[in-house]
C-alpha cells in the first residue's frame, strides 16, 4: 500500500482505538505508552483524541535503543532499579480519572543474547515499582485498551524471507484485517463481534462451573476454577462505569483458575517469542497446580528460568477460550506476538492472576485460590480438535467447545 493508504488506514486503527478500545469520554485525559517509532501514528491518536474531545492527551515514549544499552552497559545492580516516582504519577492520573492506552509495537530481538537472569531481575523490578499503576488496568478500574503497532523488527521476525519494506507493507496489511480495520466500517464491526463476545461469555457467567476439562488426543488437563470466578471478555464495564475493550485484537474470553486445582498434561500448539528467543514445542505436567515438569524442543532454559523467579510463576493465572475460527487463526500466521497469537488458540497464563477475573466481593485473591506472580506468560494450547467441557459443582459435565468451537 501507498503512504496515502497507509495513513487512512492508521486513521481507522486509531479511531477503533479511541473508540473501541478505550471508549474514550469527552472531557477525559489520556495517557499513551508507545514505542518512539510510533510517534507519526501517536500523531493520529492525538488528533483523533481531541476530535473526541479529550480534555489532554500525554505520550510516554519508549526508546528501543536505550532499553538494549541498559542491558549492554549497566551494571547488574542498576537492573534491580525501577522508577517508582514515573509509576506514581500515572497511578495519580489514572486515579483522578485519566484512561490508559498502550500502542503496543513488539521488538522481537530486542534482548537477543541478553542472559535471561538479567532480563528476570528487571522484569521483577519494574513489575514490583508499577503494581499500583498495573491494577488499575488488571482490576478494570478504569477503561483502558491495548492497540498494536508495525514495527519493523517485528516485521522481519514474522517474514523474514521478505525484503524489509515488502515484509512491513505485508504485516501492516495482516494487522489491519485481523483488527478489522479493513472493514468499511470498523467500529460497527467492532460493535457486533463484541456483542457475539459477551453473549458467550454471559453463558459461560451463567453456568458457574466448579472446572473445565481440555482434551484433544494429546493434552489431558483439568483446570479447577476459583469459587465467584468471573468471565472476561468481550467489552468491559470498569468501576469507573465505562465500558472498553481492552484488547485490540480481541478474540478470548478469560476467568481465574484456582491455583491448586490444576491437574493433568497440556501441550503448546503455537511458539512463545519471549525474553528475545523463540520457546516452541513446550509441555507442561501440573499436578495440585504445580507445574511439576516443563519441556520445551526449544528455548528450555528460557522458560525454566522465567518459571523459577518466584512461588506462583509455576501455577496457573488466567485460562482463556478462543473459538478456532477467529480472524488470526484464519489468517494462518505466526505473529510472534502475545496480543496476536494469544486472540489465536485458547491459552492458560503462568503466573499473576487478572482482578477483573474475580467478584467484586473478594476480599484477598491468594485466600480464593487466585495465584500472585511478577510473572505472566500466555502459552496458546487450542487447536482444530479441541474439545472442552464445562464441570459443574455437582459433578454434571456440559459440553463448551467441540473441534475447537463453542457449541452455543
Amino acid at each position: 500500500m501507498n503512504t496515502a493508504e497507509l495513513h487512512s488506514k492508521l486513521e481507522k486503527m486509531a479511531l477503533v482505538g479511541l473508540r473501541t478500545g478505550v471508549n474514550l469520554q469527552k472531557g477525559q485525559e489520556i495517557i499513551i505508552t508507545a514505542p518512539l517509532e510510533a510517534s507519526a501514528f501517536v500523531h493520529h491518536l492525538t488528533k483523533t483524541a481531541y476530535q473526541q474531545g479529550a480534555k489532554l492527551v500525554t505520550c510516554l515514549y519508549e526508546d528501543p535503543v536505550m532499553i538494549r544499552d541498559r542491558f549492554d552497559f549497566a551494571n547488574d545492580d542498576a537492573l534491580g532499579y525501577a522508577p517508582a516516582w514515573l509509576s506514581k504519577g500515572i497511578s495519580e492520573a489514572l486515579g483522578n480519572g485519566a484512561a490508559r492506552l498502550f500502542v503496543a509495537g513488539p521488538y522481537p530481538d530486542l534482548l537477543t543474547g541478553i542472559p535471561v537472569d538479567k532480563i528476570l531481575k528487571s522484569h521483577t523490578a519494574a513489575a514490583l515499582a508499577s503494581s499500583e499503576e498495573g491494577r488499575f488496568s488488571s482490576d478494570s478500574c478504569i477503561n483502558w485498551s491495548v492497540l498494536p503497532f508495525v514495527t519493523a523488527s517485528w516485521a522481519k521476525m514474522v517474514f523474514p524471507e521478505l525484503p524489509a519494506a515488502e515484509a512491513l507493507d505485508r504485516l501492516w496489511c495482516a494487522v489491519f484485517e485481523v483488527t478489522r480495520v479493513n472493514c468499511e466500517t470498523p467500529v460497527d464491526a467492532w460493535q457486533q463481534h463484541t456483542h457475539s463476545l459477551n453473549s458467550w461469555r454471559d453463558i459461560l457467567q451463567s453456568k458457574k462451573f466448579d472446572a473445565l476439562h481440555f482434551r484433544d488426543g494429546r493434552t489431558d488437563l483439568r483446570v479447577g476454577l476459583v469459587d465467584g470466578h468471573r468471565w472476561v471478555g468481550g467489552t468491559t464495564k470498569a468501576e469507573n462505569g465505562i465500558e472498553s475493550v481492552c484488547n485490540i485484537p480481541c478474540e478470548e474470553i478469560f476467568t481465574c483458575p484456582h491455583r491448586n486445582r490444576v491437574d493433568g498434561i497440556v501441550f503448546s500448539s503455537k511458539p512463545l517469542a519471549i525474553a528475545g528467543t523463540l520457546v516452541d514445542d513446550i509441555s507442561v505436567e501440573f499436578r495440585n497446580g504445580l507445574a511439576v515438569s516443563i519441556r520445551a524442543g526449544k528455548g528450555q532454559d528460557v522458560i525454566e528460568k522465567l518459571t523459577t523467579g518466584d512461588d506462583g510463576a509455576r501455577r496457573l493465572g488466567e485460562i482463556s477460550l478462543v473459538s478456532h475460527s477467529s480472524p488470526i487463526s484464519a489468517i494462518n500466521i505466526l505473529f510472534y506476538s502475545a496480543l496476536f497469537d494469544e486472540n489465536a488458540a485458547s491459552h492458560f497464563a503462568l503466573g499473576q492472576s487478572y482482578g477483573a477475573c474475580l467478584s467484586p466481593s473478594s476480599s484477598s485473591h491468594p485466600e480464593i485460590g487466585a495465584n500472585e506472580s511478577s510473572i505472566h506468560i500466555d502459552c496458546m494450547f487450542g487447536n482444530s480438535s479441541m474439545n472442552v467441557d464445562g464441570i459443574a459443582h455437582s459433578g454434571l459435565v456440559e459440553p463448551v467447545m467441540r473441534d475447537g468451537e463453542f457449541v452455543f
